[in-house]
């Protein structure tokens, strides 16, 4: 028993990190399941058949719209990322720029780099402001937003229900007297082209056309495809390093019996 005696308290240690260890490779397992249904309830939600909203269809007045999580996805038709489909007519010269900066994907995707979100009022018959993201605008480089033409006439647009974006901790400040705006809020961008208040949600506006020209809309699937999903690996790294404790205890305890026999 003394021999075992030398490894004891080393042993409670390992044992106590090892617990650690693989709890932490296990939780990264769930999250992985986790996340896979999030993204595959996203996918569901982005790819349905969109809902008309205004006559015939969903009532503005009537549609809940509160965040959600990735369980209830599935469940809420009327909710945030439920495909939408509604008509109106532009109004001029009220569009506002919201900074942005998105990751360059590989060809084929999205434009990525410096620029912003381009949103454009719409006024449905039932005169209802809604704000359409109508796509990614790159800048240039610097932060000059370039001049994007309203388009006339009635308008027919299909894309995902967003809620009002909220500051996070290092969100800079909008700057209304400059035109410098950092988060996509209904109300804000109103009170900056003197709107009348709009519903308290936009729309992302899904691709038309290219992906080259100007503003570029989103694209559902390449959306999702921005949503990494690394738990497997950080499962697989936890559990190497449970591993990598076990060998290393093992020649430890090892040498340190060997030693206590000798003495």
């Amino acid at each position: 028993m003394s021999r075992w005696r030398v490894i004891l308290w080393p042993g409670l240690a390992t044992l106590v990190a090892l617990g650690i260890l693989l709890s932490l490779g296990l939780w990264q397992v769930r999250r992985m399941h986790e996340k896979e249904a999030m993204l595959g309830a996203l996918t569901a939600a982005i790819t349905a058949a969109p809902k008309l909203l205004g006559p015939g269809g969903l009532d503005i007045a009537a549609l809940v719209v509160v965040p959600v999580t990735a369980r209830e996805l599935p469940t809420n038709a009327q909710r945030e990322l439920t495909r939408i489909t509604l008509s109106g007519n532009y109004v001029p010269a009220r569009s506002v720029p919201v900074r942005a900066t998105l990751p360059t994907s590989a060809k084929g995707g999205i434009a990525g780099g410096i620029g912003f979100f381009w949103m454009t009022p719409l006024r449905l018959d039932t005169g209802a402001i809604v704000f359409i993201n109508r796509g990614f605008v790159p800048s240039g480089g610097d932060w000059k937003a370039p001049a994007i033409p309203t388009p006339e006439g009635p308008q027919t647009i299909t894309g995902i229900l967003r809620l009002a974006e909220k500051a996070q901790t290092f969100t800079p400040a909008d700057n209304p007297a400059k035109g410098e705006y950092f988060i996509r809020d209904p109300a804000v961008m109103a009170k900056a082209v003197s709107l009348d208040k709009p519903v308290d949600f936009f729309i992302d506006a899904e691709r038309i056309g290219d992906n080259v020209t100007p503003p570029v809309g989103i694209d559902a699937r390449e959306m999702i495809a921005r949503i990494p999903n690394n738990h497997l690996q950080y499962a697989v790294t936890w559990f190497a390093f449970a591993v990598t404790l076990l060998g290393v205890f093992g020649f430890f305890a090892y040498g340190r019996i060997k030693a206590s026999e000798a003495s």
